[in-house]
């Protein structure tokens, strides 16, 4: 009797690796009998997750039996290993702080992954998500000490959250792959840098945006967020706090802002368990570093929350008052070491100066002064805000403690007197050379231009103006931006995007008020401006793509209304005569605008002179539709923020 044929099965379950992504794990010739994808990321290809059965359970969880948990001491800052075995629900909530850990005793990074039968920990599946990610990292090694470098070059500059020596000697030494933090901090730098690397922030030839493509911003992104302890108690120490900031920063660049938002409150709910806000709370054996990092932390995350709350509304986490914390040394980085201070090399100009008059300006000084017009900032936001207060039906008693608010001209010269006193390099934005070192002063340049004018448009927002003295002012910060080189413009990113659309509030709140010929000339040209200069960014910024084309295109449409218009007042100013009429076909007696324009629904208001000898121009208002897609807020009434866009 021939036996009957076997029943082909299919594969009961993929490896851990493949599993924890989700992803289809396919056979491979792969001479250690790894599967494909474990062979293509030179990971060991195991099978040590407790297996599952189909089906509804028997019984409750407290009924399964538990594998016995032995412990190990482990130090602090080491990844666990992904252990094998039951857990109860308890046990799977549990912190990767209060889970075992395995040291790596050889330094090799692969001797904390659990290669088969070696660990006695029960299975923890958050480890087994940071060790998969660890194996990412390890296939990324290369990419990542990249992407450290262009850091330091293109965020550093604005956000220099770490010190350039040290941390780029613990990545090179994968430290990141034994400290968790460290690896969370690490994973968003890279999540940010690849992401401003594909925007186009990229100004040297020592790098090219495909060669920084792969593995993609996203990846980075999501390596960082699953890398931060869901019990956030758990998540001590100034890494986690600055992943934390750099996932906020990252958000922005993506344009997610809700992403933004989120990360930002576990940035401060951590800053708040940690005392960052107050030197006194800090650890008492903190090194020189330690404390830099720590400032310059706390300082970049305020201008950031006072920035995010300017853009998109919201409360201001920390005010300055509350804030007990120095500003950053104004130091080099590699004159500050676990030991101390050193002092830069002086001048050998000769003369009656001096020695600390000749000692070379560090580019901190300008970092500091842009924090001192955040500074500036916060209160001219509260100014702002206190002006709609009486809208929540409260009484009002901060006049009670508060001195009438200051002037948009009073409050520039005063700023404009602090700006004049500031060393020349900060003045002055010449071309990005290449050399971090000159360079790291054209960014600060270009950075203290942005703010000097965020805060004038914030000040001139709580002013009445008109049409003419806003186009002034639109017309003098495009000047500003269109001055500043395009490569510090792209380094900067997604965030000037929001600087350029207070200039598009500005001239939106003129284009919906009443216009002359002569205003709405004014405000074209402008309009026209800030189109060339969007145009610049754009080539590499994603969200801007396009932003330039749709501006002119909504030009287009409104010269169109305008030619409309004159025809039509033409007719009504110079009537057909009654006699030796020449019959004129009613479908050619008022010529269509191009083909992006859209009619207006309402009357066609009368745009031209009143008469034949009339020297002025008579005021009209465009109808709302013409204005329905303007890129940027037309009023005040979308919310307590100033300048998001409306493509977000």
């Amino acid at each position: 009797m021939s036996q009957k044929p076997r029943k082909l099965q299919r594969v009961s379950k993929a490896c851990d690796f493949c599993n924890r992504r989700s992803i289809k794990c396919g056979r491979s010739a792969d001479p250690l009998g790894r599967c494909q994808n474990c062979a293509d990321f030179d990971v060991p290809c195991t099978f040590d997750r407790p297996a599952k059965r189909r089906g509804v359970k028997a019984g409750t969880r407290a009924s399964m039996r538990e594998t016995p948990l032995v412990e190990t001491p482990a130090p602090e800052n080491v990844l666990p290993v992904p252990p094998t075995g039951r857990m109860s629900n308890s046990s799977v909530s549990r912190s990767y702080s209060e889970s075992a850990h395995r040291p790596s005793l050889t330094g090799d990074p692969w001797s904390t992954f659990n290669v088969g039968g070696v660990a006695t920990e029960v299975y923890d599946d958050d480890s087994a998500l940071r060790n998969s990610w660890n194996a990412f990292a390890i296939a990324s090694d290369r990419q990542i000490r990249n992407l450290v470098q262009v850091y330091f070059e293109i965020v550093y500059p604005i956000f220099p959250l770490f010190h350039k020596q040290s941390f780029i000697e613990r990545v090179n030494n994968q430290e990141h792959l034994r400290n968790p933090g460290l690896f969370a901090s690490t994973m968003a730098v890279c999540a940010l840098v690849s992401g401003r690397a594909r925007d186009g922030a990229l100004f040297t030839n020592r790098w090219h945006r495909e060669e920084l493509a792969e593995p993609p911003s996203e990846a980075f992104y999501a390596a960082a967020k699953d890398s931060i302890p869901r019990d956030l108690a758990a998540a001590r120490g100034i890494n986690y706090m600055r992943a934390c900031a750099i996932l906020a920063i990252a958000s922005i660049q993506n344009g997610q802002i809700k992403n933004m938002q989120k990360f930002s409150g576990m940035y401060h709910t951590l800053t708040s368990m940690e005392g960052l806000h107050d030197e006194k709370l800090w650890p008492k054996n903190l090194s020189p570093i330690e404390i830099e990092e720590r400032r310059r932390l706390f300082w970049s995350i305020y201008t950031l929350d006072i920035y995010s709350t300017i853009v998109w509304g919201g409360v201001i986490r920390y005010r300055e008052a509350h804030s007990l914390v120095r500003y950053p040394s104004e130091v080099d980085d590699e004159l500050i070491t676990l030991h101390g201070y050193g002092m830069p090399p002086v001048s050998p100009d000769s003369g009656d100066v001096t020695v600390v008059s000749r000692q070379p300006v560090a580019w901190l000084r300008g970092w500091n002064f842009t924090t001192d017009l955040y500074r500036i900032l916060e209160y001219v936001v509260d100014g702002n805000r206190r002006r709609f207060s009486s809208a929540n039906g409260t009484s009002q008693v901060w006049s009670l403690f508060t001195p009438a608010s200051m002037s948009e001209p009073a409050v520039m010269e005063r700023v404009l007197s602090m700006y004049a006193a500031l060393p020349s390099q900060f003045k002055e934005t010449p071309p990005t050379t290449g050399d971090m070192a000159k360079d790291l002063f054209g960014f600060q340049s270009a950075n203290i231009q942005a703010t000097l004018q965020l805060l004038r448009m914030v000040l001139l927002s709580a002013e009445e103006l008109g049409v003419d003295r806003k186009c002034d002012v639109a017309g003098e910060l495009l000047s500003v931006f269109s001055n500043v080189p395009v490569e510090y413009l792209k380094a900067i990113s997604s965030p000037l995007l929001h600087h350029l659309g207070g200039i598009g509030y500005i001239l939106g709140s003129v284009m919906e008020g009443s216009l002359s010929e002569a205003s709405y000339q004014r405000v074209r040209t402008l309009l026209l401006e800030m189109a060339d200069l969007l145009g610049r960014l754009e080539t590499g910024l994603q969200r801007a793509a396009g932003a330039s084309q749709r501006l002119r295109s909504q030009v287009d449409r409104i010269d169109g209304y305008m030619r409309t218009s004159r025809l039509v007042n033409l007719t009504l100013q110079h009537p057909h005569p009654q006699h030796n009429a020449i019959p004129i076909d009613n479908k050619r007696e008022m010529p269509f605008p191009p083909t992006t324009y859209i009619p207006p629904s309402g009357p066609v208001p009368a745009v031209g002179p009143p008469t034949g000898m009339g020297g002025q121009m008579m005021q009209f208002q465009l109808p709302p539709e013409l204005l329905s897609d303007w890129p940027w807020p037309m009023d005040g009434a979308h919310s307590d923020g100033f300048l998001p866009l409306a493509f977000e």
